[in-house]
């Protein structure tokens, strides 16, 4: 089981997450070219479609395999975010120190119950409350799993 350091103090704006914008725009479109009745692929990559033009459909595709880049980049920083700001502050706020488990040991003979392991809390002797979580959980599904258990435990105090 490996312990995670939890600071105690409340997360803002100094995080070590820098500020950062990434964008990603695709549209297209079939029209008809109005002089001289014929269909044409438009596409564009800017919000207001500014530069919207007339592309090939091997152009196109290029500029979706551009678009899944940043798209995942956005998920990165998503996850990244989770991860160093919002998980740490929710567990600030509760009071909870983070632990994880090593879930494939643990389920060895029943490997299906592994994968609908999200998080249980816990108070040590020493009276620290824990959440325990799968280690190598993405941290999305991590700060999901905390926020449900933590709601679960509201609603039944």
């Amino acid at each position: 089981m490996t312990i995670l350091a939890q600071s105690s103090a409340t997360t803002t704006a100094s995080s070590s997450l820098p500020e950062q914008s990434i964008v990603a725009s695709l549209t297209a479109e079939v029209m008809v070219d109005l002089d001289d009745g014929q269909l044409n692929l438009l596409a564009s990559t800017l919000g207001n479609a500014a530069d919207l033009q007339v592309i090939s459909p091997t152009g196109l595709l290029e500029m979706v395999a551009n678009q899944r880049k940043q798209l995942d980049q956005i998920e990165a920083l998503a996850q990244e975010y989770a991860e160093t700001v919002a998980i740490p502050a929710l567990l600030t706020k509760y009071g909870f120190e983070l632990e994880e488990l090593d879930v494939a040991s643990l389920f060895e003979d029943h490997p299906k119950l592994a994968t609908g392991f999200g998080a249980f809390a816990a108070v040590h002797d020493d009276g620290r409350s824990i959440v325990v979580v799968p280690a190598g959980q993405a941290p999305i599904v991590r700060l999901a799993a905390i926020r449900d258990l933590i709601l679960y435990m509201e609603e039944q105090a």
